[in-house]
């Protein structure tokens, strides 16, 4: 081929892309978001699956994980803090097949740097304490100083550049000094100030990594040995565990001793026989390579319907784009049946008709690249907003600017190809004369097809969306026997102290607006502490009880829990001298009582983990509670009444929940003025527990809507074409006397059978993937039977979609002046 004839070859393509504007835009701007969304999926998925891909003998890299028994005998999914000290040691004193071997606890204390006088700087570190094998472990080359010296000495730490900056107001920090204030510990270890030295300066870390945190230092600080031996337990998931295996040795066997090792090990106090019904283990335990965590290491199955979604979201979105692209140029080819006759009657080949259409969709898909480069750029703050994730791989580089190219490449090639087709079926002296020539049978066939999956793609999309959407709304609504509406919360720092916690809530009850007030380990419903003991009854029989809430007066009043037998006294102190319990409805059937009122005053006997093993008398039932997520069966509960508490959660029943929230935030703030805390409603914090779930719908309900859109221009580009085959047929049904209701239901018919078969299609497997997510949870909302509320709810607004895509070309038949149809 020329130089010559290829200037002609891409001037006609710039020539047939201004011929039409508005088609062309419409097919860049939809090829461009389906390589947007792509690009911003291969982003996430590089930074899930391989974060720490290029660290050293990445292969030997692992880390220990595990997983134990809860009531009922049932498996809880993999956690990724491990007892971490117990297990180390013993690693190391069995002869393990590792060489470097780094524990990991991490902590959050509030730091403080002074300036100048007068001008002080704090913020809330995040801080992890770990051996120093870690630094060959995860290869960290400080950007300043030694960070061997920040793990190894009493005072050292290291920061990172953005903590540095936030503390310092500028990176170069190394050799300043600041303090963190200790709370007073679990062992009896006062409070107090420390002074650390900067002896590192770190680079950020990759916040999607394995390895995050704000500063880093070693176990040689005093309070850093005390959180050594607090972690000191074979059954509390305290902190992190990593090691190099040997050359030979493999994380499965790895995991064998580790299992092991814990299997020697006794049960602890009070474990409760409950939780090994059915046999087996009380905990496992494994290695996993650190390459594979994002994939199959704890949280993963998460991870893995997140990033399938949105795997599958981007796929067909750029599948849809792709199928308008060719369904509007193959319209447009149609048109061009007289230039395209003569091109051949020129003596233009098959190649060289070939190699036109290619370089024609090139410029498109190349102009639709160019723009999805700049639109994943742009939405990639919006992308990490409804993830809820930072991207780290960045969206414009090389490597992405390589696959759009590739890309373009293949969606011209895919889209030349029908488009060729049909040119190379245009006879030239027919075409010249005058007389169309029809894409024939098999052509318009695929061309149905192809706008039936685009139907079926949005009808599944729809579908989906609606479900999750619908499921993550109704679980933050179930019952849950306690009120939302009114209440709001704010957790406290955790080494706050039971008198502070008694002065928060005798300032916070003098409100005007303040009708309860209350303390207790977490905000109900938020289901993060779960413990359970063993109590005995009348019978005897040990049964297990959910216990973890440990609350102060007024607790049961904030949060509207009715007491329906019984009575507590208004300070506790009675039954914090008993020392007593409140059971509910569940407990008490589960314990044998006939009623509630049976229950009261009666002694229950515990296990010796709950309260010293000292037994505990009945005091009063309240109504059903449930503290558990959607997907947890409710369990019964028993809740301990106190005078006072430490740290947990302030609860509040106020008249005016916005202006209480904000004096809430100030006198905590007042009280803490180190640490952020921010009063919330109760209802806003437990949608966090299925804010996972509502991500998800809303990143199937982007790509829906994005699905619709692009069937709404297949449609549209449908309707184009098959007016054009039918213009005579319609033009002399009119002249026949045929009205607007005739002419209407020829074309409906074509598009009723597309939508009729895109939703036979597509509906079953919708509704099978809906079964299969709502399968997950106990609480499920309302859908119908095999989803079918959903399922009308997608295929109704399919049909507003078609409606509204067709309306245009319908007014279009209806106008169709009879001579000018017929010359053609």
């Amino acid at each position: 081929m020329t130089a010559f004839s290829l200037s002609l070859t891409w001037r006609s393509a710039w020539r047939q892309l201004r011929a039409e504007p508005g088609p062309a835009a419409l097919v860049i701007v939809g090829l461009a978001l389906g390589l947007a969304l792509t690009l911003l999926t291969a982003s996430f998925l590089q930074d899930t699956l391989r974060p720490d891909g290029e660290l050293p003998e990445a292969d030997r890299l692992v880390a220990l994980e595990w997983r134990v028994r809860g009531p009922g005998g049932i498996t809880t999914e993999w956690f990724d803090r491990v007892p971490t000290v117990p297990l180390h040691a013993a690693l190391r004193d069995s002869g393990a097949p590792v060489g470097p071997m780094s524990r990991v606890l991490y902590t959050q204390l509030p730091a403080h740097a002074g300036e100048a006088p007068g001008v002080r700087r704090s913020m809330r570190l995040h801080i992890a304490l770990a051996d120093a094998d870690l630094q060959t472990l995860f290869d960290l080359r400080p950007v300043a100083g030694d960070l061997h010296a920040a793990l190894s000495t009493p005072e050292g730490i290291a920061l990172t550049a953005r903590s540095a900056e936030q503390l310092f107001g500028t990176q170069q920090a190394l050799g300043r000094t600041f303090t963190i204030s200790m709370p007073p510990l679990p062992d009896g270890s006062p409070a107090g100030q420390f002074t650390l030295t900067v002896k590192a300066v770190l680079p950020n870390p990759n916040l999607n990594g394995t390895l995050v945190f704000d500063a880093l230092t070693g176990f040689n600080a005093p309070a850093a040995k005390v959180y050594l031996k607090l972690s000191d337990n074979w059954y509390q998931g305290g902190g992190r565990l990593f090691a190099r295996l040997q050359p030979g040795a493999t994380a499965e066997t790895l995991g064998v001793l580790g299992q092991r090792l814990l299997d020697q090990q006794p049960l602890p106090r009070g474990f409760p026989a409950d939780f090994l019904k059915g046999g087996g283990k009380a905990a496992y335990l494994r290695a996993l390579p650190v390459k594979d965590i994002g994939l199959h290491g704890a949280g993963s199955p998460q991870r893995r319907l997140q990033l399938g979604s949105l795997a599958v979201a981007a796929a067909g979105v750029l599948a849809l784009a792709v199928i308008n692209f060719i369904n509007l140029w193959s319209v447009r080819t149609l048109r061009r049946q007289r230039e395209i006759g003569l091109r051949k009657s020129l003596g233009a080949g098959a190649g060289q008709l070939a190699r036109q259409f290619f370089v024609e969709a090139l410029v498109v898909a190349g102009l639709a690249g160019a723009l999805s480069l700049l639109l994943a750029w742009w939405a990639t703050p919006v992308a990490e907003l409804l993830m809820q994730r930072q991207f780290h791989a960045p969206v414009l580089s090389p490597a992405m600017a390589l696959l759009t190219g590739l890309l373009c490449a293949a969606i011209a090639a895919l889209s030349a190809l029908p488009l060729a087709t049909i040119a190379l079926r245009v006879r030239p002296a027919e075409s010249l004369a005058g007389r169309s020539h029809s894409e024939g049978a098999a052509s318009r066939w695929l061309r149905r097809v192809m706008t039936t999956l685009q139907f079926g793609a949005a009808a599944l999309f729809a579908s989906l969306a609606l479900t999750v959407l619908w499921q993550a709304r109704h679980a933050g609504e179930m019952p849950r026997g306690f009120q939302l509406e009114g209440r709001v919360a704010i957790d406290l720092p955790w080494w706050t102290q039971p008198a502070q916690v008694s002065s928060l809530l005798a300032q916070v009850r003098s409100w005007p607006e303040v009708i309860a007030a209350g303390a207790a380990d977490d905000v109900p419903g938020r289901d993060a502490s779960r413990w359970y003991a063993e109590f005995r009854g009348p019978g005897g029989t040990p049964v297990n009880l959910r216990t973890g809430v440990d609350f102060t007066p007024g607790y049961l009043q904030a949060y509207g829990m009715r007491i329906v037998a019984g009575r507590l006294s208004a300070d506790h102190v009675a039954e914090a001298a008993q020392p007593a319990i409140v059971l509910d409805r569940s407990a008490v059937r589960a314990l044998g009582f006939a009623s509630p009122d049976a229950a009261i005053g009666q002694v229950l006997g515990v296990a010796s983990s709950f309260r010293g093993g000292k037994p505990v008398t009945v005091v009063a039932v309240i109504d059903d509670i449930r503290l558990e997520g959607p997907r947890s069966p409710p369990q019964p509960h028993a809740i301990t009444p106190l005078a006072a508490r430490e740290s947990g959660a302030i609860g509040v029943h106020s008249r005016d929940p916005q202006a209480t929230a904000r004096q809430l935030t100030a006198l905590v703030k007042t009280t803490f003025p180190d640490v952020t805390l921010e009063a919330l409603p109760v209802r806003d914090m437990l949608l966090q527990t299925v804010a996972d779930d509502t991500r998800l719908g809303r990143l199937i309900g982007v790509a829906g809507l994005m699905a619709l859109g692009l069937a709404a221009v297949g449609i549209y580009a449908l309707a184009a074409y098959t007016l054009r085959l039918r213009e005579r047929e319609i033009v002399l049904r009119k002249l026949h006397g045929a009205g607007a209701g005739a002419v209407s239901a020829l074309l409906a018919r074509e598009f009723a059978g597309v939508l009729a078969v895109a939703c036979a299609l597509a509906l079953p497997v919708a509704a099978w993937l809906s079964q299969r997510y709502l399968a997950d949870f106990v609480e499920r909302a309302p859908v119908g039977p095999f989803s079918l509320w959903v399922l009308l709810a997608s295929a109704a607004l399919l049909a507003v979609v078609t409606l509204l895509a067709v309306a245009r070309h319908l007014r279009a038949a209806l106008a169709l002046r009879p001579l000018l149809a017929l010359r053609g």
